[in-house]
């Protein structure tokens, strides 16, 4: 009898230790919090599916959080309490990141916890919000949020190798390859045409034996023509003004507390 008894306490207690951690993923906000409504309901799955595999992965919690307005806080301070208060981060450190948009001012905040300091440094988060931002600007959400949780991937890979991204490691951003290249076809295209030139130039040269002249002296003959009155008319001026375009400005940020007292670093800015 004590032996039945034995054994269906084994089987409760495993049932129970199985259970338990169904039970905190179902308690615990999904990866992808959308307030507003940017996304539809398959973008929605996609997005959360990716984000979940990553962070299990590299057991490091990657957020994106969309509502409709801060509070008196800075959007990098509000995102920071709102990953702490639905229960984000892994360890004891809160491992993880958070990309927050706030859509009446058109705000954004990314806040970074635990292993997050080492892995986002302050040259690296510069870097990483360029990954994301442009189609963020360009209401292009769902490929935002999937540019973001790709150069998260991306981050993490890097610091687990030792080399985190800082000022001596930084890539080339895809507008500033695009730029490169575009710089380098330019001037590509401007040698050979120099270079063609000189070529044909002397090709010319050694074809004739008259030479061109540029000035009509040979066919005027002195005194011939006098000018009893010179004068210099202004005539008319025409001036262009043209509005210089106002350059967008990336966020700017650094190391700060949460409201519970923990180190974080991020960055705030508008999108």
């Amino acid at each position: 009898m004590k032996t039945k008894i034995s054994k269906s306490l084994t089987l409760v207690i495993a049932l129970a230790l199985l259970l338990l951690p169904c039970a905190a993923i179902a308690d615990r906000a999904p990866r992808f919090i959308d307030e507003v409504g940017l996304l539809t309901p398959e973008e929605t799955e996609l997005l959360t599916r990716r984000l979940d595999s990553n962070s299990e992965y590299y057991q490091f919690d990657i957020v994106v959080a969309v509502v409709q307005s801060l509070d008196h806080r800075e959007a990098r301070l509000f995102a920071v309490d709102f990953f702490e208060e639905n229960g984000f981060g892994f360890g004891d450190d809160l491992d993880g990141i958070i990309l927050l948009l706030a859509m009446d001012e058109r705000d954004y905040g990314i806040a970074t916890l635990g292993y997050g300091l080492y892995v986002f440094t302050d040259a690296g988060q510069e870097y990483f919000e360029e990954l994301f931002l442009p189609r963020l600007r360009n209401n292009e959400y769902y490929d935002a949020f999937m540019d973001y949780a790709y150069a998260v991937e991306d981050f993490l890979k890097m610091a687990n190798a030792g080399t985190p991204y800082g000022s001596g490691n930084i890539p080339l951003t895809p507008e500033e390859r695009t730029e490169y290249y575009v710089t380098a076809a330019i001037i590509s295209i401007v040698l050979a045409l120099l270079i063609a030139i000189i070529v044909t130039s002397r090709w010319k040269a050694q074809l004739k034996s008259v030479r061109k002249q540029d000035l009509a002296h040979a066919y005027i003959r002195d005194d011939s023509m006098v000018l009893a009155k010179e004068k210099d008319i202004f005539l008319y001026r025409r001036v262009h003004r043209e509005r210089r375009a106002e350059q967008q400005k990336s966020g700017s940020g650094g190391s700060f507390t949460s409201s519970s007292g923990r180190s974080s670093s991020g960055r705030s800015g508008k999108f």
